[in-house]
Formats: C-alpha cells, structure tokens, sequence
C-alpha cells in the first residue's frame, strides 16, 4: 500500500490516491507511518494541501521523511510561510539534519518570502550538518540568496567549490543579477558559465534574454535568439514568449508578432506575451484580437492577461471595451479583479479625460486604490487641468509613499497650466526646504556597441559640438515643414523664447540627434527615456522622422512610441 501511494504521489494523482487511501483506513494502515508519509506527499503533489494536513497531523508518529514531504508541499503550492514554521517545529521536535531534502525544501520558502534573514539561518544549520558542499543544497542556497537580492552571498556560495559550477547554480546567479538591473553582471556570468564548458539551458537563456528586455539592448538579444536557434531551444515556450518580450520592449512589434506566429502550440504563456506587446505600444485593437483568439483555442486566461488586456484598452482610448472585458472577468472565467485591474480602470477613465466617472468608480472601490492608482489619476488631473481632483490625489500619494518627488512636480504642471504662478512658487519652495529634487529626465541610446546616456542639456559628450549643429539643423528643418513649439508643458514664467530653448534641449531629442549622426540609415532609432515625453517633444519627433526619413522609437516610463513618416503609432493619444 505504501509504494502504491508512493507511486500515486509521483504522478500527482488525487483519484487513485483518495481510493488508496480509502483502502487504508479499511485495512487499518493510515496510521502507519510510511503509508500516512506518502499519502500526504500525495496530497500535497497533487495541490491538495487542506488534505495533505489532515493526514499529517493525523500521524501519531513523525519522522523525517513526513516532515519533509509536508514542508516540499507547503513550498511548492505558494504556502511559503507555513513551510518556514513548518521547518520550525520539525527543529523542535530534533528531527532537522539528518536529510538534505528538507534544507532545499525550506530554503525554496526562504527564497519565495525574498527573506534573507531566515535564509541565513537556515545556511547555518546547513552548515551544522555539513551539506554545504551537496550540489543540490548548493543550488537552493545560490537560488535563495540571488531571489533575496543577495548577490554578493549568492556568488560566494557558488564559489565555494571553484570546480562544481552547474547550470542550475549559475542560471540562479544570472537571473538574481537581471532582477537587481546588474545585467552586465549577469553576462558576465553567462560567458564563464561557456568559458568552464557547461552547457546552457531554457531557463538560461531565459533569464539572459529577461535581461536584454529590461534593458532594450536589441543587438545583445538577436544574438542570445541566434544562440537558441542553433542549440534548438527556440521551440520551448519560456523562451520564445521571453522573445517576443523582448523584440516588443526593444519597439520591434512586427517581430514579436511573427515569432508568435511561428510557434507551434501557443500556451498560456505565449497568449500573454503577444497581449503585452499590444499593450506596450497602444495597439488595444490587436491586443483584443488576441485575447479573443486564446479564449477561442480553449486557453483560459489569467489575472496577468486581464491586466495586460485592460492597458491595451487604456493605451488606445477603447474605454467601453476595457469597461466590458473588466466587467466579465469573473461570469466569465472566474478571476477576482485585483488591486492592479482596478488600477487600469482609473488610468482609462483619467486617460480619456472622464475624470468624474474615474472618481465615482475610486469611491466605489471595494478596496483602496495603489498609488499606481492615485498616480495614473493625478496625471490625468495634470493634462485636463483639474486642480481640486489633483490636488486630493496628491494628497493620497503623499500618504502612501511620503518620499514620491514626483507628486509636487505634477502639482506645479497643473498650477502653471492655470496661469497660477504664486502656487508654483510655493511648491518650489516646498521642494528647496524639504530637499525635495525633481527627478531628472535621461534618456539613453545604444550606437557601436555602447549605450549613450543624455540629460537635458547636456554639454558633456565627446561629439557635443556635432549633436547640438544636428539639433540646430533638425529645429529650422521642422520649422520649414510646420513645426509650432508647444510651451504648455514647461511649468515656468518665461518668456515664450526661453521655453522653446529649454524644449529644443530636452534629453530625446539630443538622443535622437546623435542617433543621426551615428547610426546607419538602414537601423531604427530606438530611444529610451526614464521619464514621460512631454507634449512638444513627440510633435518634434514626428516631423523629425519626416524630415530625416527615419524610423524613431522612443521608450518612455509607460508605453511606446513608434514616429514614421510624421505620424506616431499612439495616434496623438497618450
């Protein structure tokens, strides 16, 4: 009976498990503790865990084997915490140390609470037990450590045996360094790993080219898709739907599409990144083509698609259709809208300017809006002028997170829009007395295989003298075909001159003039900037790639914007 529930256990099947089990009350043996053990290692593999609980305490007798088989079940179903407390009382009782299992087991917990303090206890007992040198052990700690955002402890485990570097080990390594934005690091990593001759795998590869999507670092990632190809990876869908991730994050959203076309069998997975392409760049038609196609091929969506599908919405003005789609997430697949779908919501409603249904639905809420929230309403509040709205949701920003700069900035935006000079003036001085700084606006361009960074202004460039003769150039040229600067957007009392100086010299457009200087014709100029565009700004650039020919893609802090031949993908709506 015992390897019969074993043998349940390792196919996760509860059906045959529960009569197995059955046949074991008859008999009498559930209360023996290898039958009971692996019962509840069933249970627990099959997601049954309320199940797995009631076996396990119903054993009278415990040992290592049932300790750990609960432990596993509680990390591996999302109940982190108790697989820690777990662990606890399995200390108690004297039973920690004498199984490697458990440690990777609990470590697995530690690395999902992101808990560096329990993780460096639990390092400890695994000291004390002398597993520190078990590859497996080795494995858990590295990937605890790096999910922990712990690198420097990360690297040290893995070195502590110079020759046992793994794949496992080194791709925990490179994916904490992509989640810390230590992507050099990570690539780093990635050529050791190929200068020790181990082999890299799907999850490798799919942390690598992660972190070429956060970056936007196109050339980097076509060569980690040339990698995939020729070891034959392309084929698993972590790694194509991180593709598509990444060519949709680099501007690229024709190539996105056509490796989702290429894919074979299309998951869950690979439905969600083609959606959050749409997403990215406003194409909220596309988005809800695709959406309709999973639901159609029989794949049901999840609470990542819904938030991906409303900011498609939200992006492309189609407030009835997010409305809609919102509206029937759970008749429809029985997902309950979280805190980030009712985000989405209030950005729509702000988006298209309806900002009293927006503050309806926030007081109809059935929980409190997140700053994302209250953010994306100020905004709003700050491009339609509406000075009492946003001033009551700066003041909801203020006492969420306190040290928001970003908040006094688009309150002066919306007194300066108001002609109301003395408000601006208060918030100045606010800022100076509290050493509140504005966050200043880069924007960054990679060209010969080095990234260029620019700020507003910025006189600091070998090729300076070059860039602001191309600004000058493109400024007159644009003029000629109908450019007028659009002053709004400077929250200052200048002088009309003055404001179009500053506007000339904003960040993008001293990018998007080196880009012309230095890159070939043949290539899209892809600028990424960690700040909003402002209003002039996306004008200049559409008469910019008119005059110049060119294809200009610019990243900003929450969407795309793809300018060809004087027009831009957002359609002027942003």
């Amino acid at each position: 009976l015992s390897s019969a529930a074993r043998s349940a256990a390792a196919l996760a099947a509860p059906g045959p498990g529960a009569q197995l089990h059955c046949v074991g009350v008859r008999l009498g043996f559930d209360g023996e503790l290898f039958v009971a053990s692996n019962l509840a290692d069933m249970y627990s593999k099959s997601g049954l865990l309320a199940d797995a609980c009631r076996v396990f305490d119903q054993m009278p007798h415990k040992d290592t084997v049932a300790w750990t088989a609960m432990i596993d079940g509680y990390a591996k179903n999302g109940s982190l915490e108790k697989a820690a407390l777990a662990f606890r009382d399995m200390k108690r009782e004297g039973l920690v140390g004498t199984d490697q299992h458990v440690y990777c087991s609990v470590l697995s917990a530690s690395g999902g609470l992101k808990d560096g303090w329990l993780g460096r206890t639990i390092h400890s007992a695994v000291v004390k037990a002398g597993f520190e040198l078990e590859v497996a052990v080795r494995n858990a700690l590295t990937d605890m450590y790096a999910k922990a955002a712990d690198m420097e402890n990360a690297a040290r485990v893995v070195k502590i045996d110079p020759g046992g570097w793994n794949v496992v080990s080194a791709t925990s390594l490179i994916d904490g360094y992509v989640e810390t934005d230590s992507v050099e690091e990570a690539l780093r990593i990635f050529l050791e790993l190929q200068r020790q001759g181990v082999e890299p795998n799907e999850f490798t590869f799919s942390s690598m080219i992660k972190g070429c999507a956060t970056q936007a670092l196109l050339e980097q990632g076509a060569q980690f898709h040339a990698h995939v190809i020729k070891t034959n990876i392309i084929g698993d869908s972590f790694v194509s739907s991180t593709l598509m991730d990444m060519y949709g994050k680099c501007g690229l959203v024709s190539l996105s599409v056509q490796l989702f076309n290429e894919v074979e069998h299309h998951t869950d997975i690979a439905w969600n990144a083609v959606i959050n392409v749409f997403a990215q760049h406003g194409h909220g038609r596309d988005a809800i083509q695709a959406f309709d196609g999973m639901t159609s091929s029989g794949i049901r969506p999840n609470h990542i698609t819904y938030v991906s599908l409303l900011t498609a919405c939200s992006h492309a003005g189609l407030v009835d259709d997010g409305l809609k789609y919102f509206n029937s997430m759970k008749s429809a697949h029985g997902i309950e809208a979280k805190e980030e779908h009712y985000s989405c919501i209030i950005d729509m409603y702000g988006r298209a300017g309806r900002l009293a249904e927006a503050e309806k639905f926030i007081h109809e809420m059935p929980i409190k809006p997140s700053v994302y929230g209250w953010c994306s309403l100020l905004g709003a509040c700050r491009m339609r002028g509406n000075k009492e709205l946003g001033e009551f949701a700066a003041q909801k920003i203020m006492e969420l997170e306190p040290d928001n700069t970003g908040v006094h900035v688009s309150l002066s935006g919306i007194y300066a829009s108001l002609g109301q000079w003395e408000d601006v003036k208060a918030i100045r001085k606010l800022m100076r007395d509290s050493r509140i700084k504005k966050l200043p606006g880069f924007s960054w361009v990679d060209a010969n295989n080095k990234t260029h960074v620019f700020s507003s202004e910025d006189w600091s460039h070998p090729q300076q003298k070059k860039i602001y003769k191309k600004l000058e150039e493109l400024y007159e040229r644009i003029k000629e075909e109908g450019y007028v600067p659009d002053t709004r957007s400077l929250p200052s009392n200048l002088e009309d001159t003055a404001k179009e100086r500053i506007l000339r010299y904003h960040s993008e457009r001293i990018a998007v003039a080196f880009a012309l200087i230095s890159m070939p014709a043949t290539k899209p100029i892809i600028v990424k900037k960690n700040l909003r565009i402002c209003v002039d700004c996306h004008s200049a650039l559409k008469f910019i790639s008119k005059a110049e020919s060119r294809d200009i893609i610019v990243r900003d802090n929450s969407r795309f914007h793809h300018f060809a031949e004087g027009r831009c993908s957002c359609e002027d709506y942003w």
